[in-house]
């Protein structure tokens, strides 16, 4: 076979167009555009077991495979590397065979014609216009038609074709359904299953274009009896190879995942068909295209004419555009230069061909094409594997290079939200990347903010604002009008910055949640970002999560990816160069950096799987003992993580009541489902010792829903939280809360603290409190950066906490942020429990210096060369 005849000889072309193969457009080869179904690579995978061995001489396992599954006798079936060898073998038996010649019906692929010219048979062309029943044909004669015909695509009806061949038993009939499974179910188009009865047919397929497998080469032939054992003769031992066996088996397995897949993969051909041929036909209306004429088509290509096309047509759109087509001059009929043949492909590729095809009518070259705003995404192998603080950093040695940067995540899954200046939610993490910019926050960031209330239920946050609670199912449904969103703010802010940060969610390995994702691949596909997959080798397994995660890539999904992060490392990273080859070996991927484990970094975990305190740690003489109740649904933990900067505090977790202790001071957290918490805290008993505690005088500090748990009592008459319209709370404090449909959302620059120290923060919360006399208003709002008219009840100098005695509460978040505050607190309490007071700041939470120490790290230990270099910025 003379492979510059056909499509898809990436490496010649890329030497005529001066381009990489990787950057061409390849209209000239009839393969899906997505690459093989996921059951294949699967069999490819398990295929590699069986490399140490020979395979089956003659394909056994997958005649059996194919005999199966369309119910006929093994001994018709025949499998060869690609149906290009089995045309050859078939021409080496016709020829022994004695037949007077081959009639092929044009236009035609141009290896029938080959084949048996190279063996001397004598070749009959009839036009494809003028074939039908009453062609004269000589007795005995080959003859080869293709249906859908290639180029054409046309199709002849399983009933005329079956009428046709049955007319003439006296000639060897050979059908070429490479393309068939593009029309519709096998039963109602194709004749393969006819072919017991009629020991002169021959039907030919290919496993290559449908199933997007031209790398493998797997073709086979349904053969009458006649011809079979002659077929299978001419082909040698171990033509199919152990990747070709495992695919035919797979293909051919019955299962619902491959009907599926076929049922799917013919509709989304037939729309892009569609929108293909519109887009030509359109281009048919200007001055220069007016000739050109579109024909119908059943397989996965387009055939068109275009009598006033340049010369060398296909040759310019190559060099000029990087686009390729199947120049038709080699087809009988079509020597003339203006027949081409284009593939079905994707909308966005057919306008761009479209516009190659007006530019040479117009003798011009396509304008230069506004490049993607240039995009860096952290993907990881797992949560909690450091996206988001890699992603601060590589916001802040953007910043630091002189780029106008914005982080973006489409979709954050996390209690620990914060305020923008505007009034709007948003995930903690994105406000802090957005600081690592030095830009302001902005809910377009984080369009999509899921909130879980309970194990499959979470309140919906779009674009900073609750659409209410929806369940998993509800939410999948949502989906796709949620994309649409998602890809519009990204869209909008790209075009806003010059580049863009985008972090992903969980782990793009999850194969179970693939096709719904909004947040890792498809919005790496969707920004054209330079993908970066982050691992935790604290955990442990960390190459054989990259390798793992590597595998379930698609192939478009791995050409995103540009290297693998190791990251939270301790020790030598020299150690690690036999790893790092391995796993470039096996994927051809590198490794572009190992990050240290940086500690005290004091920088806002995205949830409360990664804490920035021991939970087990033991308080040492002189330091307060500060317990923090982690409640099931703990929303915005990061607010005690200043906490765990200061030498003289212990700060720890307690979960259970055998974590209790003798704590000097007890943190009640923020909670999701405040009331489902107060629950939790009563059936664990934990309500018994905090009660205790307090009955002792000593101090309780609680934070949003911890102060609403202090209370007297919640109600929640509208259901936000619970179906439960009042229940009790703890009675810690003199206060009344009543959850509200409306939510405030504001953000306060400066607030009065019962210390007479300023201090600030931001409130989230559905809850309205009132305060009975023993409950001192002292914590009041003076000035707040919201807009008012987005929250409730929130203008200067209204109540923000309460205080009596050792039981403080507030709803501001970060309210432990300032450094002073925090330093006068905690003097206030070790002096009131019987330790010095330290009278000077021994901590500085301070994320500026945070974000450039971290910066500085990162840019020390990754190759920002390359990933520059992969986001077109070098």
């Amino acid at each position: 076979m003379n492979a510059t005849t056909h499509g898809g000889d990436l490496r010649r072309m890329a030497a005529t167009s001066g381009r990489t193969a990787a950057s061409l457009l390849d209209f000239s080869v009839n393969v899906r555009p997505e690459g093989p179904p996921d059951f294949i690579l699967a069999a490819l995978c398990l295929a590699m077991n069986a490399l140490a061995r020979y395979p089956s001489p003659h394909a056994e396992e997958a005649v059996e495979a194919a005999a199966r599954h369309y119910q006929l006798d093994p001994a018709q079936i025949v499998f060869g590397n690609g149906s290009n060898e089995l045309i050859h073998a078939l021409a080496r038996v016709l020829h022994a065979q004695k037949v007077p010649c081959a009639v092929i019906v044009e236009p035609a692929f141009s290896e029938y014609a080959l084949a048996c010219a190279q063996v001397g048979i004598a070749i009959q062309r009839v036009s494809a216009s003028l074939f039908d029943e009453n062609t004269p044909i000589p007795h005995g004669a080959a003859v080869f038609f293709a249906n859908p015909g290639n180029p054409s695509g046309a199709f002849v009806a399983q009933e005329a074709c079956l009428r046709l061949l049955t007319r003439r038993p006296d000639l060897i009939w050979v059908v070429d359904e490479a393309f068939i499974e593009y029309v519709g179910a096998e039963r109602d188009c194709s004749v393969l299953r006819f072919v017991p009865e009629h020991p002169n047919w021959v039907v030919l397929r290919s496993l290559t274009k449908f199933h997007a497998v031209p790398g493998v080469r797997l073709g086979y032939a349904v053969v009458g009896t006649n011809l079979a054992a002659q077929l299978s003769a001419e082909l040698p031992a171990w033509t199919v190879n152990a990747f070709a066996l495992a695919a035919a088996c797979a293909v051919f397995a019955g299962t619902k995942e491959t009907a599926d897949f076929a049922t799917t993969t013919r509709q989304e051909n037939a729309e892009r068909r569609a929108d293909l041929v519109q887009q030509l036909q359109n281009a048919t209306a200007e001055q220069g295209l007016s000739d050109l004429q579109v024909f119908p088509s059943r397989a996965n290509y387009v055939l068109f004419r275009w009598p006033a096309a340049p010369a060398h047509l296909a040759q310019r759109l190559l060099q000029a555009h990087g686009i390729a087509v199947r120049d038709c001059t080699n087809y009988h009929g079509m020597e003339d230069g203006t027949w081409f043949r284009v593939a079905v492909r994707f909308p966005h590729e057919h306008q761009r061909l479209v516009a190659a095809l007006r530019c040479v009518a117009s003798d011009r070259r396509l304008p230069v094409r506004s490049a993607p705003t240039p995009a860096l995404m952290l993907q990881g192998t797992s949560s909690n594997a450091g996206k988001s603080v890699l992603a601060a950093a590589y916001c802040r040695i953007l910043h630091q290079d002189g780029y106008d940067v914005a982080p973006f995540k489409a979709q954050n899954m996390s209690l620990n939200s914060g305020v923008t200046a505007t009034g709007h939610e948003m995930g903690r993490a994105q406000i802090v990347q957005a600081q690592a910019c030095r830009t302001d926050p902005d809910a377009r960031m984080n369009p999509i903010l899921l909130k879980p209330h309970s194990d499959t239920g979470s309140q919906v946050v779009v674009l900073g604002t609750s659409i209410g609670h929806m369940d998993v199912h509800s939410y999948f449904r949502a989906k796709n009008e949620l994309w649409q969103t998602v890809t519009q703010a990204y869209d909008e802010l790209a075009t806003e910055h010059e580049v863009m940060v985008l972090e992903g969610a969980g782990s793009p390995g999850e194969i179970n949640l693939k096709s719904a994702d909004i947040v890792n691949m498809r919005m790496a596909a969707h920004a054209k970002a330079s993908v970066l997959l982050v691992g935790d080798i604290d955990r442990g397994g960390v190459y054989a999560s990259f390798l793992g995660t590597w595998l379930t890539f698609t192939p478009s999904e791995r050409a995103l990816l540009t290297g693998f992060l190791v990251n939270r490392f301790r020790g030598d990273a020299s150690l690690l160069t036999s790893a790092h080859s391995y796993l470039q070996a096996h994927t051809a991927v590198p490794v572009l950096g190992v990050v240290p484990h940086i500690r005290d970094l004091a920088l806002p975990e995205e949830d409360s799987l990664g804490f920035s305190w021991d939970e087990h740690q033991s308080p040492a003489s002189g330091t307060l003992d500060v317990a923090v109740v982690m409640l099931r649904h703990v929303s915005n933990h990061t607010d005690f993580a200043p906490l765990a900067l200061e030498p003289d505090v212990c700060l720890r977790a307690v979960r259970r009541p055998e974590d209790w202790g003798n704590p000097d001071l007890v943190m009640l957290p923020g909670s999701k489902s405040v009331v489902s918490d107060l629950h939790d805290l009563r059936q664990s008993g934990l309500d018994k010792l905090l009660l205790a505690h307090a009955a002792q005088g000593k101090w309780v500090f609680g934070i949003c829903g911890g102060l609403q748990i202090m209370g007297q009592s919640i109600a929640d008459p509208h259901g936000i939280e619970s179906e439960t319209s009042e229940v009790a709370g703890l009675g810690l404090l003199d206060l009344r809360s009543t959850f509200a449909p409306g939510k405030t959302l504001v953000r306060v620059d400066q607030a009065q603290t019962p210390l007479h120290v300023l201090s600030g923060g931001y409130e989230i919360h559905h809850g309205l409190t009132e305060h009975g006399t023993d409950a001192l208003p002292l914590f009041r709002r003076l000035t707040v950066a919201a807009d008012s008219s987005m929250c409730s009840d929130t203008a200067p100098g209204t109540v923000c906490g309460y205080v009596t005695e050792r039981r403080w509460a507030t709803y501001l978040h970060g309210v432990f942020d300032d450094d002073a505050f925090r330093r006068a607190f905690l003097d206030h309490v070790r002096q009131d429990v019987g330790l010095l007071p330290q009278g000077c700041q021994l901590a500085s939470y301070d994320l500026e210096r945070a974000l450039d120490r971290l910066a500085d790290t990162v840019r020390a230990t990754t190759d920002m060369k390359r990933i520059y270099h992969s986001m077109r910025l070098t």
